[in-house]
Parts: structure tokens; C-alpha cells; sequence
């Protein structure tokens, strides 16, 4: 009878508390959230595939954080192939001159770009730390590359972001995309911000299409 009066208080508090719908770009995937989204239950409210919701967020500098989401139709591990493979951006990235990749430890290697940019604008030139591996997206267990700019090492003022993947099913992987890239020069702050929703979902159609090339 215990039991039985336990399961129905269960299902009232459930009924009166439904899950919450969850927009990933409010959530830091980061290894300091894993305790507080660890068994929670998350409502995705996802695009449908081939399609992606692109948001801009003040991130409290110059230039807003861009942050992309959407569904590929693949399996975790070969969307994880390509965007682990840095070394191979200048294949299929949009604006990708020069990619190249130095080891640094397991998991963790510098990616040096050169970035092709429309006249006058000179080419943006700079190298990011890349550290990898396995997160708790309150999702499930998914896998992120998370990567800052090194100081000095080129043109930009800043370069930061990550890719977060979480698997939906065998077949499905969502994709988070945050980038916040500000070129510096004598580049506006609002032709960045302006122009970056379109370049976002330009690089997600491409994984995509690496992805399912490769399939």
C-alpha cells in the first residue's frame, strides 16, 4: 500500500512539474556543470534536420556569441570524425585558407587558421587551444571540443567557442555550435554581428555535408 501511495505522489508531482523546455545555447556544457545537470530530463525543442536555429547572445564584449543548433542525421562518432579533424577545415570550411594541427596532449592540440576575407578586409591569421573529450549534457553523455585563442598568436582580437555533440538516437546527433569570433581591425562591431548569423549556418551546412558525404 506503501508503494502503491508513493507511485501516485510521484506522478502528481511529475504532472504538476513537467519538464521544462531547455534552449542549449542558455547552457554551459563545461566540466563545472556537470553535477548540476547530471539526471535532469531536458526538452529540446530542435529544428527539423537540415535546418538550423542560429541565435546571437550578449557575451559582455564587442562583438555578441553566435550560437547554432540542429539535428544531423548520423551516428555521434562520424560527426565527432569531422569536427575533430581540424587539420582538414581548408577542405570544407567556409573561409578556410590554412588549417594545420600541433599536438599538445591527449585530447588537447593547438589548430592554426588562416581565414580568407572579402577585400579590404587582410586576412585574419590566428591559433586556438583545443581541449576534447567526453561531457554530461543532462542529455546524456555527449562529446565537446572547447577552444580559446592564444594570446599574440595572430590578427584577432578574440576567437572562443565549442562544438558540442549529443546523441538523440544511434542515428541522430544534435549539434551545438557556439562561436565569438571578433576580427578586430577596423572592422564595425555591428557589420560582425550582422553578417555572422548567415557565416554560422554556413559552417553547419558544410559539417553536414562532410558528414553525410562520408556516410
Amino acid at each position: 500500500m506503501g508503494r502503491a501511495a508513493g507511485g501516485v505522489t510521484l506522478c502528481l508531482v511529475l504532472a504538476v512539474f513537467p519538464a521544462l523546455a531547455v534552449d542549449p545555447c542558455d547552457m554551459d556544457f563545461g566540466p563545472a556543470a556537470q553535477e548540476r545537470l547530471i539526471g535532469n530530463t531536458l526538452t529540446w525543442n530542435l529544428p527539423a534536420a537540415g535546418k538550423w536555429q542560429v541565435v546571437r547572445k550578449d557575451a559582455g564584449r564587442r562583438i555578441s556569441e553566435g550560437c547554432g543548433v540542429g539535428v544531423i542525421e548520423a551516428p555521434l562518432a562520424n560527426v565527432r570524425a569531422v569536427v575533430d579533424a581540424a587539420a582538414d577545415f581548408d577542405e570544407f570550411m567556409p573561409r578556410v585558407l590554412e588549417s594545420d594541427v600541433e599536438s599538445v596532449s591527449t585530447g588537447v592540440y593547438l589548430n592554426r587558421q588562416v581565414l580568407d576575407m572579402p577585400f579590404p578586409v587582410e586576412d585574419r591569421r590566428y591559433t586556438v587551444r583545443v581541449e576534447t573529450g567526453a561531457v554530461e549534457t543532462g542529455a546524456g553523455t555527449g562529446w565537446q571540443a572547447r577552444w580559446t585563442y592564444v594570446e599574440g598568436s595572430g590578427n584577432v582580437r578574440e576567437s572562443r567557442g565549442s562544438w558540442t555533440l549529443i546523441p538523440l538516437d544511434a542515428e541522430r546527433t544534435v549539434v551545438v555550435y557556439r562561436l565569438l569570433t571578433d576580427p578586430g581591425g577596423r572592422l564595425p562591431a555591428w557589420i560582425v554581428d550582422y553578417t555572422a548569423p548567415r557565416a554560422l549556418r554556413r559552417v553547419l551546412a558544410s559539417v553536414r555535408e562532410r558528414v553525410l558525404g562520408r556516410k
